[in-house]
């Protein structure tokens, strides 16, 4: 093991990254509704995605100290696979419309059609 700088055997670097992905469930457990809870919500809700955002910034906290300690590549790419999965997850939750099931764009993000941007006047003769 002369020259590698992780501090594990192969088998305990496997569970430290398992571990380390359950930490970042349950980080997102609760700091979060459930999925199903989130996607029978009105898609593009700010308070969802605000707390996304911070339990995706605890997890990578989270991620960084257990890499730190054990200076381990597999357990890192473990538990990061598992934050980029669960991230994902509940992003997609949180943009899908209940009605349709399917992910629309929303009226924020969504470009206003031509016709409504720049309005033309109208040439039609009256009679």
């Amino acid at each position: 093991m002369a020259g590698t700088l992780s501090r594990l055997r192969p088998d305990s670097a496997t569970m430290v990254g398992l571990l380390t992905a359950a930490g970042v469930f349950l980080i997102y457990n609760n700091a979060l509704p459930s999925a199903a809870d989130i996607r029978a919500a009105m898609p593009d809700n700010a308070q969802v995605e605000s707390e996304r955002k911070k339990a995706a910034w605890e997890s990578v906290g989270l991620i960084a100290v257990v890499f730190l300690v054990s200076r381990d590549l597999n357990s890192y790419m473990i538990s990061g696979a598992a934050l980029v999965g669960i991230d994902l997850m509940y992003k997609h939750s949180n943009a899908v419309h209940p009605n349709s099931n399917q992910v629309e764009a929303s009226s924020s993000n969504s470009i206003a059609p031509t016709s409504e941007a720049y309005s033309m006047p109208d040439y039609q003769e009256s009679m």
